[in-house]
């Protein structure tokens, strides 16, 4: 089933070229802010980020929705995204409260029992909430564009989801984590290969491994001086471009994976109770 899932996310990304767009939007939002923070202009940064973030659950709402109803046009993607915009916004803010809120509460009793260790602690404590929460949530907003459902429905029919499909759902995740090395691995060749010439000399000198670690601030200039004008270029476009390519693909597969098992409804056991209260099956 996830191979069949795959493949029809594959072939979608050809049929709808629409669906790209989210991946066009996240894409240019991450790379322009991670040129403008290795630039020194990080204010800037956040304000082009933020404005990414903001408009796609619109794309990702209107990719969703032209999946489900088969209809790749611009008209039914607009269409979609206005009616299924605050559908995927408000839970994935919730959710986002909903993790920071949980972490602040485990992080208070571990701050008092280990003292000194917290910090470690506390960032594991950090993965496994955010871990936990992506597991479970990770189709809220396909739930809500496809089933129409609000807020807490649809955060809960992502779970139930979950746990009603698990052993397929974590092969899903697999495969969604497999492309994501797949394409993170090619984007650190392409990367290689774009500034093999400034980083081959400072490797082979050994001045590419001193990095000021005392600071963010300072080490992210020190790299970015290392880099050089046209190695942040390079580093956003490669960064931008691994964001486009895998957004459009997780948003489709998710899609077709979750509407693949949403349609399995479970026959009813057919059966009467007999005058004791015993359940007996036909």
């Amino acid at each position: 089933m996830v191979l069949h899932s795959l493949r029809e996310a594959l072939s979608l990304l050809i049929r709808m070229p629409i669906i790209w767009l989210s991946g066009i939007v996240a894409g240019a939002a991450v790379g322009i802010d991670l040129y403008l923070e290795l630039s020194g202009e990080a204010f800037f940064g956040g304000k082009i980020l933020l404005l990414g973030l903001l408009a796609l659950p619109f794309c990702m709402a209107g990719s969703i929705g032209a999946i489900n109803r088969a209809e790749g046009s611009l008209e039914v993607f607009l269409e979609e995204g206005r009616k299924g915009y605050f559908r995927v916004l408000l839970p994935a803010l919730v959710l986002l409260f909903a993790v920071i809120v949980t972490i602040f509460l485990l992080a208070v009793p571990l701050s008092i029992i280990l003292g000194g260790n917290a910090i470690e602690a506390a960032a594991s404590t950090a993965l496994g909430v955010i871990f936990t929460f992506a597991l479970f949530a990770y189709f809220t907003d396909t739930t809500a564009v496809t089933g129409g459902h609000g807020v807490f429905a649809s955060i809960q029919q992502s779970t139930v989801f979950v746990l009603s499909h698990l052993s397929s759902t974590i092969l899903f995740y697999l495969a969604n984590l497999a492309a994501l090395c797949a394409l993170g691995f090619g984007g650190v060749f392409v990367w290689t290969v774009l500034l093999y010439d400034r980083l081959a000399p400072l490797a082979e000198s050994g001045d590419l491994v001193i990095v000021n670690t005392t600071s963010a601030a300072a080490a992210q200039a020190e790299f970015a001086a290392i880099l050089g004008p046209e190695g942040i270029w390079a580093s956003a476009l490669v960064y931008a471009l691994i964001i486009a390519v895998f957004v459009p693909f997780a948003l489709a597969f998710k899609t077709v994976f979750y509407l693949r098992h949403a349609g399995e409804m479970e026959a009813p056991v057919q059966g009467e109770y007999d005058e004791k209260g015993r359940w007996y099956k036909y």
